[in-house]
This record gives structure tokens, C-alpha cells and sequence, in this order.
């Protein structure tokens, strides 16, 4: 009967799939465990005005997060470095792809500056095609891909946090206090 009856085949796959994956864990990108624990956060960064530094910020905050200079536990922002690589070339020896990488190195110390977590380093790459006939989309395209990545490694950082708690941060700090005697 179903297969008389394309649509309603191709209706029935997709309810199938639907509640597959739904119960599966499946959750769409940016969705998701990676609510933070930490009730509140020292943040800083070498550059405090730059978007990935914004982006963690806005972040945190909507996770919950406190941010403030009295917090036990500080948030580094060691490094953001953007690296921009030709990978391949067109035949009149210009770039014809270029494969763009961001890199966030952070830390976790506590209220001492001793780090309890880290240095960690996060990275991200895209490769875009450079249309030589089409700067300006070209640019257009590079920026907007930079945009994601800085998402994704706010994406990530929080991922990372959300794997700690102030139980397993004050432990670490337990035991450098031990270490130090």
C-alpha cells in the first residue's frame, strides 16, 4: 500500500528518521550539554576587544556565568592567532583555495595564578576558493567564515568548561596547595 503511494514512503522515512535520531542523543549543532558550572569566572584576554573575546563573554553570561575580578578561578585567554595558508594554485601560479585556521590557547588558574587548567589549545580550520574574478564576494566569503570560526571555538571552550566543576577546580587547587609543602 505504502509503496503505491510515494509520498506517503517518503513521509513515513522522514517521521521514522525524525524520531531515530531524537532518540538517539542526536541535538543540532550549538544545542546540547554544554551548560558551564561555574558560578562565576575571572575573564581576561591580551586583547579584552577583540569579537572571540566578546563572543566567550556573551556567552558565559547567557550560560550563567558571573563575570567578575573577585571570582576563585580565572579564565586566560592566552593566545588567538589567525593564520591564512594557500593550499593549492591556479596555473598562472595564483592561490586558487586557501585554508583559513584560528588557534585559542586558554587557562584556568586560581586566585594565586597557578594554572589549574592548561595551557589547552583549541583550533579551527575552513579552506575557501579565492575567485580572483570576484574580490569583493571573496572577502565577503573569508569574513563570514571567520565568523563561524570564532563560533565554533566559543562552541568548543564551552564544551571544555562544561566538563568542570568548582568540586574538581577547588580538588586541583587541594592538591597544588599539598604539592607546595
Amino acid at each position: 500500500m505504502l509503496l503505491n503511494h510515494p509520498r506517503r514512503l517518503i513521509g513515513s522515512v522522514v517521521i521514522g528518521l525524525s524520531l531515530a535520531l531524537s532518540g538517539c542523543g542526536f541535538h543540532l549543532r550549538g544545542t546540547g550539554v554544554d551548560n558551564v558550572a561555574l558560578d562565576e569566572l575571572e575573564l581576561s584576554a591580551r586583547n579584552s576587544y577583540g569579537q572571540l573575546y566578546r563572543n566567550i563573554r556573551q556567552a558565559l553570561i547567557i550560560d550563567g556565568v558571573e563575570i567578575t575580578e573577585t571570582a576563585p578561578y580565572h579564565l586566560q585567554l592566552l593566545e588567538e592567532r589567525l593564520d591564512k595558508t594557500a593550499v593549492t594554485y591556479t596555473s598562472r601560479a595564483t592561490p586558487a583555495e586557501f585554508e583559513l585556521e584560528t588557534i585559542l590557547t586558554f587557562q584556568i588558574s586560581d586566585d594565586r595564578g597557578r594554572p589549574l587548567v592548561g595551557p589547552e589549545t583549541l583550533r579551527t580550520q575552513r579552506i575557501f576558493v579565492n575567485d580572483t574574478d570576484n574580490l569583493t564576494g571573496t572577502s565577503e566569503e573569508e569574513d563570514l567564515l571567520r565568523r563561524e570560526m570564532r563560533d565554533d571555538l566559543t562552541r568548543q571552550l564551552l564544551f571544555r568548561l562544561s566538563s568542570l566543576s568548582e568540586s574538581e577546580l577547588s580538588a586541583r587547587e587541594e592538591a597544588l596547595d599539598r604539592e607546595s609543602r
